[in-house]
């Protein structure tokens, strides 16, 4: 019995539950369903209301179902634990730990990440009270998928995916976009730089579809366009796109020479620039100079890519005038396109270039002094030379019809040419490119030949001394042959040819006079092809001598320690002459300069300030020393020291007292000082009356030494720091007396020689002289130094007529027979002190 009751009590309670299943199931299906769109790969938030209007109500479960499935995939149990510990389950092939529940949001909702494409469906939540009625919620989940691959083809059916092209100006193409993949169906579209085209749209197998771009004829604003392919299938789904940048060629749109169609000089360099724009890629540019190709040219790109600059470095010269320059512009990948060019047609300036030709007629070889010259200047030039200029060795000739010069346009005409005409001659052009000047053109000009101007005219040569005479001629051609003569008071010889000798245009002759006749004049003539010298070269052999006395010294450019002495030399006896200037101390005589120089400019140094010196310039020779010239020279005084008051002494300083002893010491030194004054100066004044100072003739003239020596006797007077010195007179006597002697030995009868056409009458040869006569008083004041040892006649001379006077070389051709003195006793000095025989100049 008991069996039997148990399957019917089971029975019971299944048909029960079945009833209660299909009530709740009823009960679920009328529950109000709420629409979730979701993307796949985002999350997803399903709503379910736990909420409870009884406070002591409370939830105990909560269950997730999905409709297909008829077990929970989410739950929530608070059955033994309050509900925000409770515990949380999620089925693991559903949403596994993707699933999460948030109860304090208003409704809750239950999280679900990286919602995937299976997840579509339709979900019920059921909630369980503790004293309230059971709650189901449906909610409807459809997941979007995005389409999830694009491929864009062109024409050819290439794939395309960042650029398309290169194309040209007026080409014309299609793209194709397929895109596949995605839930639902996703449309696709075409955009030209952001700008929606139309886009016609085909349905390919299953859900791929397909947008078709049709683009063209293109232009140059096409370049480098964006054309993007877009698809997508919602508005929250991410769209999928591809962008394509349009590429195109295009040829260069200009090329131009900068700076062109101006002339350039030659032999200078220059860097051309040549610039081309609007090619794409950059234009590749070339030179070209008559179809050949230069080829060190040097390309830069502008920063946008859009301009080309080619430079080329290129020395043009005078041959390249008129050359077509051509700069050509290309893209190298459009070969089938032809390079613009622009050219250019060379202006080629460039310096004069000139030549100097003789005229026709003339012989270079063969010209004449005298005759007449002419040149031409032939020129090639651009531009034009505004000017031309001649030279000759480098100086610029000037029209001068008056000398000769003749310039007209591009001719010179030389007349009557001479040796100074000789020379280089040059034509110079001028125009803007600057001077060019000609080779130069040596004019020869052959003429006889002429004594050479600065030779020695007058050897001193002493008896059976061997003398050597150069002729030196100038002549052109230079093979010249000499002719020698000699010329005295008696005859003319030939001279022989064994004692000359020929070098080059000079001709020497050795030369020993032994006697008196030997003295007189060596004649030299030379001839050449030309002809022969019309004026020969005049030597004068007389007997050498000591040098004649300088004249005219002055002091110049005194200063404190040193005063410069300038003189003019006197004849140097037939011989190459010096000079000597001795500076002594006036009262002892000692020398403290001695200075000697090839001219008569001296400069004495190391001197002692406000001191005046006696001095004495001399010439000498090999022959010995020419007559002293005294002179007196004074150095500068130093300034006066002026007391300045030194503010640095101004110290304080103890007391101090003059005592009594002292006081007296001082005054009676005082009064000795004086009475010692007093008695110099009354001696002095004695000395003075007892030695008269002696006058000097009335009859001399005062010769410039005197005044000199009287202007410095009164500045000795004047000045008080300097003591006069009074020299006596008989000391200056015995001075002059030991000058008097005579080098060489007259002989005991009268001469009868004479040079260079003076005839008899002639005492002898005399050196030229500036000297004063002796008759002349002696200068008074210091007498020069004992040391100035010279005689006052360098030539032979008659010693039995003291009275005779020498004659200066310069007056030999124009001076009368000397006749005898009218006082022929010896001259008497005005204080009676006789003196020595002089030979004086004329």
């Amino acid at each position: 019995m008991i069996e039997i009751i148990m399957p019917l009590a089971l029975c019971r309670f299944i048909a029960s539950a079945a009833i209660l299943g299909v009530a709740v199931a009823t009960t679920a299906r009328n529950a109000p369903l709420t629409q979730v769109v979701a993307v796949a790969g985002e999350p997803v938030y399903l709503p379910c209301d736990v909420a409870t209007q009884d406070e002591d109500d409370a939830v105990l479960l909560v269950l997730w179902y999905r409709e297909d499935l008829g077990t929970p995939i989410y739950s929530v149990d608070a059955r033994e634990k309050d509900f925000g510990v409770a515990e949380r389950w999620s089925d693991e092939s559903v949403f596994a730990s993707r699933a999460y529940f948030l109860p304090e949001r208003r409704p809750a909702e239950l999280g679900v990440d990286r919602v995937r494409a299976t997840d579509q469906g339709i979900y019920r939540c059921r909630v369980d009270f503790k004293q309230a009625q059971t709650r189901n919620s449906r909610v409807n989940l459809t997941v979007i998928v995005p389409p999830n691959k694009m491929v864009i083809t062109d024409d050819k059916g290439d794939t395309k995916q960042a650029i398309v092209g290169p194309y040209v100006e007026g080409d014309t193409f299609t793209l194709k976009c397929d895109v596949s993949g995605g839930r639902p169906r996703p449309w696709v579209k075409w955009f030209r730089n952001e700008l929606e085209t139309d886009t016609p749209v085909t349905t390919l197998q299953g859900t791929s579809v397909r947008g078709v771009l049709r683009v063209g004829p293109l232009t140059r604003a096409d370049v480098r366009a964006t054309l993007t392919c877009r698809a997508s299938n919602h508005l929250r789904a991410h769209p999928i796109e591809t962008t394509l940048t349009l590429d195109m060629n295009f040829p260069p749109l200009n090329v131009h020479i900068l700076g062109s169609n101006q002339p350039l000089s030659a032999s200078r360099r220059y860097d051309l620039l040549c610039q081309s724009s609007g090619s794409r890629p950059p234009a590749s540019i070339t030179w070209w100079k008559n179809g050949h190709r230069i080829n060190n040219a040097k390309e830069t790109l502008s920063t946008d890519g859009n301009t080309t600059t080619s430079t080329v470095s290129i020395q043009l010269n005078k041959a390249d005038a008129g050359a077509k320059l051509a700069c050509r512009a290309s893209n190298p990948q459009m070969a089938s396109v032809p390079a613009m060019e622009d050219d250019w047609l060379l202006d080629i300036q460039y310096v004069p270039e000139t030549v100097v030709r003789l005229g026709t007629n003339l012989d270079p070889s063969n010209i004449r002094e005298g005759s007449d010259v002419y040149f031409d200047c032939i020129i090639k030039a651009h531009p034009y030379v505004y000017k031309v200029e001649w030279r000759h060795n480098g100086k610029t000739l000037h029209h001068n019809v008056g000398q000769g010069i003749i310039i007209s346009n591009q001719s010179l005409v030389l007349q009557g040419v001479g040796r100074k005409t000789a020379g280089n001659y040059t034509c110079v052009g001028f125009n803007a490119e600057g001077d060019g000047e000609s080779k130069a053109f040596s004019l020869d000009v052959l003429y006889a030949p002429t004594c050479r101007s600065s030779q020695q005219r007058v050897h001193g040569v002493a008896k059976q001394e061997r003398a050597h005479i150069t002729c030196h001629v100038d002549a052109n051609p230079p093979e010249v042959s000499f002719r020698w003569t000699f010329n005295n008071t008696a005859n003319s010889n030939e001279v022989s040819d064994t004692y000359v000798s020929r070098s080059g245009t000079s001709s020497t002759v050795t030369y020993t006079p032994h006697t008196e006749m030997d003295y007189g004049t060596l004649l030299c003539w030379a001839h050449n092809r030309i002809g022969k010298q019309r004026v020969p070269c005049v030597y004068h052999i007389i007997a050498a001598g000591r040098p004649d006395q300088v004249h005219n010294c002055t002091v110049v450019n005194a200063s404190l320690t040193s005063f410069g002495v300038r003189c003019s030399e006197g004849f140097n006896g037939g011989m190459p002459q010096s000079f000597l200037l001795e500076v002594r101390e006036i009262v002892t005589q000692e020398i403290v300069a001695n200075v000697s120089s090839a001219v008569p400019r001296f400069t004495a140094v190391g001197l002692v300030p406000g001191r005046t010196y006696a001095a004495a310039v001399l010439a000498y020779n090999a022959k010995g020393r020419g007559d002293p010239y005294p002179l007196r020279a004074s150095t500068l005084r130093p300034p006066e020291k002026h007391h300045v008051h030194d503010k640095s002494l101004d110290l304080p300083r103890t007391a101090f007292q003059m005592s009594g002893a002292m006081s007296a010491a001082v005054g009676g030194g005082g009064v000795l000082m004086v009475v010692l004054v007093l008695f110099m100066i009354a001696v002095r004044q004695r000395c003075a009356k007892r030695k008269p100072r002696s006058a000097p003739p009335p009859s001399q003239p005062a010769s410039p030494d005197k005044l000199r020596e009287k202007d410095d006797s009164e500045s000795d007077d004047r000045n008080p720091d300097i003591i006069p010195s009074d020299t006596d007179h008989n000391m200056q006597m015995d001075y002059y007396r030991q000058q008097q002697v005579s080098t060489i030995s007259p002989p005991s009868s009268r001469a009868r020689g004479s040079i260079a056409g003076v005839r008899g009458g002639l005492p002898a040869y005399c050196a030229l002289r500036t000297a004063p006569p002796s008759e002349s008083t002696p200068p008074s004041g210091i007498p020069p130094p004992a040391g100035f040892a010279s005689g006052s006649c360098t030539l032979p001379r008659n010693a039995g007529t003291a009275n005779e006077r020498c004659i200066p070389m310069q007056h030999l051709r124009t001076l009368p027979r000397a006749h005898p003195h009218p006082h022929p006793h010896p001259h008497v000095h005005a204080h009676g002190h006789p003196h020595p025989p002089r030979d004086t100049p004329l």
